[in-house]
């Protein structure tokens, strides 16, 4: 797509006096300019406005002086139809695409001719307290927008500007192109902000730069590249976080995990084990994670260690939780005052009995998280998350690419795989923890894994193996040898389904409304749960089992009643 941008000097002061004709019909003046037959987009400037004509469509849209982007026309059948703050958004499918297009209506664009013209004045005279000015100007434009809409998961700005537009990962239709194109004003304003913000270089040397920004009560992870590693200039994928943690029950009712997973991972959260969360980009990992911090009672202490901050930290803490966050210095830079990665994990071992948390495993930062590991950070849990596709691949990754000891490897308890699973048109993709593997200890040269999970696509559930059901997992007959109380194999599996079926009975009892599967009432079940098991020994019998279960039902009811 061609696109020629012309400077529009007869409308820059707005006046009839000095270009009677124009007032946004533009362009004679300049009255003669060259034009191809590729020129697809002409572009008229001045510093009021910009006007785009699409000349195949014969479509001109008029842009004011304090918005960076270009809301382009957009056409297709709709699908839905939505407000976020005072815009319209528009899903839209185009008859020629199986992609669908993101439409938004901003208010702010449709501005009248003196309107324009007295904010200008304001701008010029550096009065920002207009509502419009301050959006586009002092804060994130069109990101504000954006990032308010709960159901966009990621962003994509790639460059050119004007030529390529903004696309989205929508939790309803996935991936969404929009009818947004960034000016370069934007792509500027976007870098500076960031690296305003982490303190961390963005420039030739340093193409690449991780941080974060924040609208209102919604963080984002963004990753920025330019040039001359992005060839064509500066690009951003932004990742949107949840406000609220993740927990295990939304997860379950998103189809993502079940019951057995829920249960094994109770189990082995409360009985202090280690494990690693492994999959590919945007599959879930981190927030995984962090619907398992919750499965940690609020009594412990937590350390989270993270370059660039993921986990909703202020919403644990909110919850009671104790918890120190610790920032690090990305691997992906070369020099920055922040503290590197590995001194930061060293000081977290010397700040007491503690649960440990790596937001993701990069870099050398391995071998101290496997220290930890080692000495079982006190007995409370160790675990991260690793780039990697099966349980060998985050061997591979941890011991030949982190330089992590073979034998260090073996304080992996578990490892979790989560994966985006496609449908056969491949147009549609769910999030799935598809596997749940045990690391075996006796080993010398070549790891041995023990599947104790696995998905099945026919059923799309998560199955337990012979292994774990036949008396044959590590997991369960260490927890067997170390814990007071169990009688035997059989004993610790009853424990594993007593905390599937509660979960699962949480669901059937509040998962009517969503807002009570959110971390708040989450806590408070893993809080009675646990009271409820300490006083009435579900374990012991039968007998007991049945009253605590009524016991519990009980307590899901008075919980929903309040």
């Amino acid at each position: 797509m061609e696109v020629k941008t012309i400077h529009c000097i007869g409308c820059d002061g707005f006046s009839d006096s000095t270009h009677p004709k124009c007032k946004f019909k533009c362009p004679s003046s300049p009255p003669l300019f060259p034009l191809s037959d590729e020129t697809d987009v002409i572009v008229f400037q001045n510093k009021t406005f910009t006007k785009i004509h699409y000349r195949k469509t014969n479509e001109f849209v008029i842009i004011p002086f304090f918005v960076d982007v270009v809301l382009a026309p957009a056409f297709g059948k709709l699908a839905k139809k939505y407000e976020i703050k005072d815009a319209t958004v528009r899903i839209l499918k185009p008859k020629d695409s199986v992609q669908p297009t993101y439409k938004i209506e901003i208010p702010d664009l449709n501005q009248k001719f003196e309107d324009l013209f007295e904010l200008f004045n304001k701008y010029e005279g550096k009065d920002l307290s207009n509502k419009m000015l301050d959006t586009w100007i002092k804060k994130f434009g069109i990101l504000d927008y954006l990032l308010a809409d709960p159901a966009i998961q990621e962003i994509n700005i790639n460059p050119p500007e004007f030529q390529t537009p903004m696309r989205i990962i929508h939790e309803e239709f996935d991936e969404c192109t929009t009818n947004i194109y960034p000016t370069q004003d934007f792509l500027n304003y976007l870098s500076t902000a960031l690296k305003i913000k982490t303190g961390r270089p963005l420039n030739k040397s340093q193409p690449q730069l991780d941080g974060e920004i924040q609208v209102e009560k919604r963080k984002a992870r963004v990753a920025a590249i330019r040039e001359p590693f992005s060839i064509f200039g500066t690009g951003y994928s932004i990742r949107v976080h949840r406000e609220k943690p993740w927990t295990l029950p939304l997860f379950m009712d998103n189809l993502a995990l079940n019951d057995w997973f829920a249960g094994l991972m109770d189990l082995a959260i409360t009985h202090g084990r280690t494990f690693l969360i492994a999959g590919p980009r945007g599959s879930g990992k981190t927030a995984l994670l962090g619907s398992l911090l919750l499965e940690i009672l609020p009594k412990y202490r937590i350390i989270t260690i993270e370059d660039t901050q993921e986990l909703p930290i202020e919403a644990y803490q909110s919850l009671g939780y104790d918890l120190v966050s610790l920032k690090v210095k990305s691997a992906l830079v070369a020099e920055s005052m922040e503290i590197p990665y590995d001194k930061g994990l060293r000081t977290s071992l010397r700040l007491g009995d503690s649960v440990l948390i790596v937001g993701e495993i990069r870099s050398k930062e391995a071998t101290v998280l496997y220290e930890a590991m080692r000495v079982g950070a006190m007995s409370n849990v160790v675990a991260g998350t690793v780039h990697a596709d099966n349980p060998y691949g985050v061997y591979d990754r941890v011991v030949n690419d982190l330089d992590v000891p073979r034998g260090s490897f073996k304080a992996t308890d578990l490892i979790i795989i989560v994966k985006q699973i496609k449908t056969p048109s491949t147009l549609k993709r769910v999030r799935r923890v598809t596997q749940v593997t045990e690391v075996l200890k006796e080993w010398e040269t070549e790891p041995v894994f023990q599947d104790l999970l696995v998905y099945n696509p026919k059923t799309d559930q998560l199955e337990p193996t012979k292994e774990l059901l036949g008396g044959k997992s590590i997991l369960i007959k260490h927890i067997l040898e170390v814990t007071k109380g169990y009688r035997d194999y059989d004993n610790v599996m009853d424990d594993l389904k007593l905390r599937a079926w509660s979960k699962k009975k949480l669901i059937e009892e509040l998962g009517k409304e969503r807002n009570f599967l959110e971390s708040e009432s989450i806590v408070h079940c893993n809080i009675g749960f646990a009271q409820l098991f300490n006083e009435l020994n579900p374990l012991e019998n039968k007998e007991n089992e049945e009253k605590f279960k009524q016991a519990y039902v009980k307590y899901l009811q008075a919980l929903k009643v309040s």
